[in-house]
């Protein structure tokens, strides 16, 4: 049997009222996974989730903005970061994010989605919190802003960027985080990431509702299908299911205290 199982990234606030989430953490701890961070993607969420890991063995909550949800509108940009500012700097969080760049879609202008990420950079050095990163289809344009800031405490959640960006995430001291997309037939190039991700830096996760693994793919994902990605990331690697578990669970530990208060 498995250690026991970290879920580094899940959003159980995500339409709660079609999987209520005391129904879904249950049957997350029959699968064995018995630890989860619950991200935020606005200040509503943020709330909501730090409300939820008080009452959950084993839960941390994070506070943040998704790129995909800034207010595009500038003027609505600073009162925004504002709240998740003030949300921060009180007790019961530990991680900032998500943040990050997202230039698949194209409804937050890439200048808006810069000035975010910024924010919440700084927002997590001065909490002493580590960054839950967001990138698609914009490494280059995350690792300019990136690099020159030193060694940053977080993790690339749900890597799906090329593999030859890797190291460079690598160098920057952050963690990286695979998610259900790692079981799908066409993942080859991710699957190539994670055999190279170093043991210490490697995390798993859901990102459920969304990208449940392939035994599931469309259903809605929940924390309970991990052992999925487990299993592929074993194989993938070429090491036992059970020392993956123990070592990305003690990786999210480590990476993910919990919170003050």
């Amino acid at each position: 049997m498995p250690a026991p199982l970290f879920d580094s990234h899940c959003h159980p606030t995500w339409k709660e009222e079609e999987a209520p989430p005391a129904e879904v953490l249950a049957r997350a701890r029959q699968a064995g996974v018995e630890e989860f961070l619950f991200v935020a993607i606005d200040a509503r969420t943020a709330r909501r989730s730090r409300e939820l890991a008080a009452a959950e063995p084993g839960a941390r909550a994070s506070v943040g903005i998704h790129p995909n949800d800034l207010p595009s509108d500038p003027q609505a940009l600073e009162p925004a970061l504002e709240e998740i500012q003030s949300l921060a700097r009180e007790d019961g969080w530990s991680a900032v994010g998500e943040t990050g760049l997202d230039f698949h879609w194209d409804t937050v202008p890439p200048a808006i989605q810069r000035e975010g990420l910024a924010f919440h950079l700084d927002l997590a050095h001065e909490r002493d919190l580590p960054v839950v990163l967001h990138c698609r289809r914009a490494a280059p344009a995350l690792l300019d802003l990136l690099q020159g800031r030193g060694e940053i405490r977080g993790v690339m959640h749900c890597w799906s960027e090329p593999s030859e960006h890797l190291a460079a995430f690598l160098d920057l001291g952050l963690h990286v985080s695979f998610a259900g997309n790692l079981t799908y037939r066409r993942s080859g190039d991710l699957r190539e990431a994670a055999r190279r991700v170093p043991a210490d830096r490697l995390l798993l996760e859901t990102d459920s509702p969304f990208l449940a693994p392939q035994p599931r793919r469309g259903r809605r994902n929940e924390p309970g299908f991990l052992p999925f990605t487990l299993a592929c990331l074993a194989e993938v690697r070429g090491e036992a299911p059970e020392a993956v578990a123990e070592r990305t669970t003690a990786n999210a530990r480590r990476l993910f205290p919990q919170s003050r208060g």
